[in-house]
């Protein structure tokens, strides 16, 4: 690494950091307590002197928060006699020369490159890639041993004029990276690439080199007013001609209006193959509900919208061909995903029972309803039986729960007690005691892994509240994952872990959430249920009359 240059140094140190420094979703990406903690890490450096762990210690110093760790290091670097080259010992000793973007115009991603220089002339620049269509976070970032005048030439060089290379006010740069390190730092399962985030103790240092006081991304704002204006102009305009003739074309319209607007950079007359691929493959199948032609017809209605899009917004015509060669591309697995039944298309038809090759069932409204009702708790007689009475105070059955498993065990008990005594009620305390100890009885595995604690509990709340719906009549999840001060992100992925344990019933679109037992039901829910039972009942009883 000496005879590279700092950047290689660097850029070692920061993996090691990175290694060492606990991250808010280890716990998924990796076991966090495998590796050393920071304070062993220096530790181990400071302990062997020699020239590899002197030059290491002197590329950590700049990038750690750590003042204690920083004071010792000083400390134990004025000591060492050890022969190093100049530009390690004035490694830290960087200024920023230029603050630039490089910025495509379909919008899909920024790089923000932040370019430094030491006194012996060496530059590097830091590189940061931030993805809009991911929702705008660090998707990956590396350090280059360039400065600016090498990337603009790279440019210069080449024939594309849909990328520009400008620079942008340093404190924007700052919180732009730190708003997307953020995001990013609380999206599941993190985004890894040779460098990223084994880079990040290196960007944050370099960044906090430029001043406060930027402006982050602030997301187009489009009224529906605007909306509406852009449905009619596109409807009305020569791109639609052939689209008018069919009924649904203004709501596709819309719906597709509503992706571009709400999702990835957040303007619809700019298309890439990219948000063409996450709408078609994920977005509209899972989002739209509607009958079968509707949803074949969306291509179409896709291709012209692309076409007046990027007309409007006077795009490379190769970018627009390129674009529409990805609704092509991608056409075949949209058509092979609302055929699914496990879309919301395939959910309206195996509830009206009209798939191609089965003719319609004859089962009314009435009595699908009260099916969905019996599914979520445990079959018709337990809907038969249902009552509204409150769950009773009840104390946590540690039987059959294994000795190994009880500090763990405890300690999610008594965050979810916390929990329940703050925000919630008695019922719901018994409730997730009662799931807890079904969790650690149906699987005590899950509780010998290495985790969090606060996340396991979150999680067990989250499924409880999910199937009580605590969260359309009490709170929002953000105020359950606030008051553990935990990433929203994260819950429902733990809370998949929990619920195999416990057995429940695998969610999926049409039963999602269920818990298939009353005595994991609030009172108020059943109540809920028993009202809506009877009024189907009821509803069947006047039809039979």
């Amino acid at each position: 690494m000496l005879r590279e240059g700092p950047v290689d140094l660097l850029m070692g140190a920061s993996q090691f950091l990175e290694i060492a420094t606990p991250r808010p979703l280890d716990e998924w990406g990796r076991d966090s307590s495998a590796g050393p903690s920071l304070e062993n890490l220096f530790e181990s450096f400071l302990g062997i002197d020699r020239l590899e762990t002197t030059a290491l210690l002197y590329a950590l110093l700049p990038m750690t928060n750590d003042v204690a760790l920083a004071a010792e290091v000083h400390a134990e670097l004025s000591r060492r006699r050890t022969s190093l080259p100049r530009w390690v010992r004035e490694i830290e000793d960087i200024e920023v020369t230029e603050v630039n973007e490089l910025r495509h115009v379909l919008g899909d991603g920024d790089n923000v490159m932040v370019s430094v220089a030491w006194p012996s002339g060496r530059e590097m620049t830091v590189l940061v890639y931030i993805d809009h269509n991911l929702g705008t976070l660090v998707k990956d970032a590396f350090p280059a041993a360039e400065g600016p005048a090498h990337f603009q030439k790279l440019l210069d060089d080449r024939t594309d004029t849909d990328t520009t290379f400008a620079s942008i006010d340093p404190a924007d740069a700052k919180a732009r990276v730190i708003q997307a390190i953020t995001k990013g730092e609380r999206t599941f399962p993190p985004l890894t690439t040779e460098t990223w985030p084994s880079c990040r103790s290196l960007v944050e240092w370099v960044i906090r080199q430029l001043p406060d006081g930027g402006r982050g991304y602030a997301r187009p704002e489009w009224t529906d007013q605007q909306r509406d204006e852009l449905a009619a102009a596109f409807v009305a305009s020569p791109f639609a001609v052939d689209l008018r003739e069919h009924n649904d074309t203004d709501d596709i319209v819309a719906n597709l209006i509503w992706f571009a607007c709400d999702y990835g950079p957040g303007d619809p007359l700019r298309w890439s193959t990219v948000a063409v691929e996450i709408l078609l493959t994920d977005w509209f199948p899972r989002q739209v509900m509607s009958d079968r032609q509707y949803m074949q017809q969306m291509p179409a209605v896709l291709r012209a919208l692309i076409r007046y899009a990027h007309h409007e917004r006077s795009i490379t015509p190769s970018l627009t061909v390129e674009t529409i060669e990805g609704v092509d591309r991608w056409e075949p697995e949209y058509r092979r995903a609302i055929a699914s039944p496990a879309t919301p298309l395939g959910i309206v038809q195996a509830m009206r029972g009209f798939h191609d090759d089965v003719g319609y069932d004859d089962r009314t409204y009435e009595e699908i309803m009260l099916e969905s009702l019996a599914v979520q708790v445990g079959g018709e007689g337990a809907l038969e039986s249902l009552d509204a009475n409150p769950i009773p105070d009840e104390a946590f059955d540690w039987a059959d729960i294994p000795d190994d498993v009880h500090a763990r065990v405890g300690d999610i008990l008594d965050l979810t007690d916390r929990c329940c005594n703050e925000t919630l009620d008695v019922e719901y305390r018994t409730i997730a005691r009662r799931l807890l100890a079904q969790a650690a009885r149906g699987d005590s595995e899950v509780f010998r892994r290495k985790a969090r604690s606060d996340y396991a509990a979150a999680a067990l709340l989250w499924t409880i509240g999910t199937a009580n719906d605590l969260f359309r009549t009490r709170m929002l999840v953000k105020d359950l994952t606030g008051w553990f001060d935990i990433a929203q992100s994260s819950v429902s992925q733990r809370a998949t872990t929990l619920r195999k344990a416990a057995g429940l019933p695998a969610d999926d679109y049409y039963r999602t959430h269920r818990l298939g037992d009353p005595s994991l039901l609030h009172s108020e829910k059943r109540a809920s249920l028993i009202e809506l039972r009877d009024r189907y009942r009821e509803i069947q009883r006047q039809t039979d009359l």
